[in-house]
């Protein structure tokens, strides 16, 4: 998450500039601007890479050593573009959920299974078998439309950055249908149509704070706002979110 942040806000510069100011007339047109945003992005925040590849409907797909406590562990880093209008919550195909999402819609207990496996297999040169943990990523861009006919065409406000969490983890964050940050997604059964779910910003914050990172542009700055949002323990105990500045090197 610190990697993918740090790369967003170095580049939130040119984003800005390319998201706003570059004719795309339809929904699915900004989608796609804002999956090219993401891929400029990150190709800078390479950890050491793995030469595998997987299939799958994700925009950015990494395998790579990243570095732990407990030595360099295989990992398969999924980042995935979102663009809307919205600001509080943002939409996943079955395809790109990783982990089993338990919710109520309409008084009504529903279960999506994960088309994302938690782990995926990558065999050694020694002919052992790795489980690469999967890292699941959304980068939301939350914009306005402009009815211009010229530059800009609409206006960038936040970019929002949605850590969900491992399969392993689903006992913390989704144990049953009513402890959850999921909800019904817009699809129709009738007209076949992918399974979709929504994950609301504010109750995935609510869980762990981090796992929700905001970058909002304000109008006399060209970068957005450099802050991570963490917990800190105060001297009574209690938790409290708290906003932690961080510096950067600008493209």
């Amino acid at each position: 998450m610190r990697t993918v942040v740090q790369a967003l806000q170095e580049y939130s510069r040119e984003a800005k500039d390319m998201f706003d100011n570059t004719p795309a007339p339809t929904e699915n047109e900004v989608i796609v601007l804002a999956e090219d945003l993401v891929q400029y992005a990150l190709e800078v925040a390479e950890a050491y890479p793995i030469n595998k590849r997987f299939a799958g409907f994700i925009d950015y797909k990494r395998v790579r050593w990243i570095s732990t406590p407990f030595g360099l562990l295989p990992q398969v880093l999924l980042v995935d573009a979102k663009a809307s209008t919205e600001n509080n919550r943002t939409t996943l195909q079955q395809s790109q959920l990783s982990m089993t999402a338990d919710f109520q819609s309409r008084g009504q207990d529903y279960q999506l299974l994960p088309g994302v496996a938690p782990h995926l297999s990558i065999t050694s040169h020694l002919g052992n078998e790795l489980p690469a943990i999967t890292t699941s990523i959304f980068i939301h861009y939350y914009y306005n439309k402009l009815a211009n006919n010229q530059p800009p065409f609409r206006l960038l406000k936040s970019i929002y950055v949605i850590g969900l969490p491992h399969q392993n983890l689903k006992s913390r964050y989704n144990p049953n249908a009513a402890t959850t940050f999921f909800g019904q997604g817009k699809h129709s059964p009738a007209r076949q149509e992918v399974p979709r779910i929504r994950v609301y910003f504010s109750r995935l914050r609510d869980m762990c704070p981090w796992r929700l990172q905001e970058l909002n542009y304000f109008d006399e700055e060209l970068y957005t706002k450099p802050l991570w949002r963490d917990v800190t323990q105060m001297d009574d105990g209690r938790i409290q979110v708290v906003m932690h500045p961080f510096e950067f090197i600008g493209r």
